[in-house]
């Protein structure tokens, strides 16, 4: 929990500094025999994005020039589990796609609440979906009632509502997410370039790969670099059909010149191939140990 400018604490953490922006290609999980099974591999995939406050992910092809549809599967599936419960039915209609999204895993960031009634002792942050009727902006909030406030705020616009109980009453803020400065919720995109012109984006740059410097190697740097940086930075990683180098040639760009550092971050593993949310777990967390050090 993190301390706010008032004597009232926030229930969310602190974003990232760095921010991460993590780098998924669009075959993840389309080795899967089943919806049901692709379902519950992107669950575990986006679960580490919650846990470790990734600030965006990042779908991008292999192959540009013959994209995948299994993306657009993929970021479905996540913005389905950014949404708090009690908007998901607003939210998304039914479709074959999310047939199995029973099965996800709750993922309980701070916007999510597990009350309609807010702390006492504490601001709690919420998801919200505003609904115009005529000038008022409705805003949904799960709590337990609907506010009506006179805003120019958009229909269908997300918000994040502040709320704490004053007394008996509830007492509210609305905020756009940009203006919070606590992690809330992973944002997902669909990148349909080249990864080269994706990664240019960044001043610092990661891949990950087996055939990487070992990370007791490159620690030390890797360390110093994150903590003098500001701005986002990207975290890529491979699909199990091709690494990153492969997704390089593939598209026609030198590997060596695309990243800041590559590394391996599983050295000596015991498996002949590391899947992709098995590396999103490993490398995360040892990132986040090492810019919390």
């Amino acid at each position: 929990m993190s301390g706010s400018s008032s004597i009232f604490k926030v229930y969310a953490p602190a974003l990232r500094r760095p921010p991460i922006h993590v780098l998924i290609p669009s075959s993840y999980a389309e080795d899967a025999a089943h919806l049901r099974e692709k379902t519950i591999r992107v669950g575990f995939l986006f679960r580490a994005m919650a846990i470790f406050r990734v600030e965006r992910m990042i779908i991008f092809h292999e192959d540009p020039s013959n994209p995948s549809r299994n993306a657009l599967l993929i970021k479905l599936l996540c913005e389905y589990m950014s949404a708090a419960p009690y908007l998901r039915r607003i939210l998304f209609r039914l479709r074959p796609e999310l047939r199995y999204a029973g099965l996800l895993p709750p993922l309980n960031v701070p916007i999510h609440p597990e009350s309609p009634l807010p702390p006492k002792d504490g601001w709690e942050l919420r998801d919200g979906l505003v609904r115009k009727r005529g000038g008022l902006a409705v805003i949904h909030a799960g709590l337990k009632r609907d506010m009506a406030l006179e805003s120019s705020l958009r229909d269908g616009a997300r918000v994040i509502v502040m709320a704490r109980m004053v007394g008996e009453k509830i007492r509210v803020k609305v905020r756009s997410a940009r203006r919070v400065p606590y992690y809330t919720v992973t944002e997902v995109q669909v990148y349909e370039g080249p990864l080269s012109g994706l990664v240019q984006r960044y001043s610092y740059s990661i891949a990950t790969d087996r055939k990487g410097t070992l990370f007791p190697e490159v620690a030390s740097k890797l360390k110093h670099d994150l903590q003098a940086l500001k701005s986002p930075i990207c975290v890529a990683f491979g699909s199990y059909k091709r690494g990153l180098n492969e997704i390089a040639a593939l598209q026609g760009v030198p590997f060596e010149s695309l990243f800041t550092v590559c590394v391996n971050f599983i050295p000596e593993q015991g498996v002949r191939s590391v899947r992709t949310e098995e590396a999103v777990y490993a490398v995360l967390a040892t990132l986040n140990n090492l810019t919390a050090l």
